[in-house]
């Protein structure tokens, strides 16, 4: 009697942990990362806007200064290879590209990028984003961090949405 109840337990104790780890997002149900790559691309330029507000912000009639200048940033390219393992076509893909630190096990950056690119049943693609990063920001994460790539939502072509929680 007391060998059936163990059973019992244990098979009810392994269902609630893998819906526990579905449940909290843990991997994309219908799609796996079968690579993943960052690589350096140069340098590029980009846009800043610098918000010059007043000291007097509570007045509604108070009128802001928006400065544009140019800076160059080091360019990166993220890319993920994945493949729609689910039976409904994937319209857009939101996915981060993480940086841990492996001894301490504690996340050093993230990376929250978007592909808008159909991905039809059983096909695999190529996910592509551009990073620009200012030369003064901390890289040093990019040297010395383990990276992993992480599917955060799913936009089906059906309208329906995956997300991870």
């Amino acid at each position: 009697m007391k060998a059936a109840l163990t059973l019992i337990l244990l098979a009810a104790l392994a269902a609630v942990c893998a819906a526990r780890a579905f449940a909290e997002g843990e991997s994309a149900p219908d799609v796996s990362v079968l690579s993943f790559e960052w690589k350096y691309a140069g340098y590029d330029r980009a846009e800043t806007v610098r918000d010059n507000e007043s000291s007097a912000s509570d007045d509604p009639s108070t009128t802001y200064k928006v400065t544009r200048g140019t800076l160059y940033v080091f360019k990166y390219t993220a890319k993920a290879s994945v493949k729609n393992t689910g039976a409904k076509a994937i319209k857009a893909v939101s996915w981060d590209y993480v940086f841990t630190d492996e001894k301490e096990r504690k996340e050093l950056k993230r990376y929250r990028l978007q592909s808008k690119q159909q991905i039809l049943p059983g096909e695999t693609q190529t996910l592509t984003a551009g990073i620009g990063l200012d030369p003064k920001d901390k890289s040093r994460h990019i040297t010395t961090g383990k990276q992993s790539v992480e599917i955060a939502k799913l936009e089906y072509a059906d309208g329906s949405v995956w997300k991870k929680d």
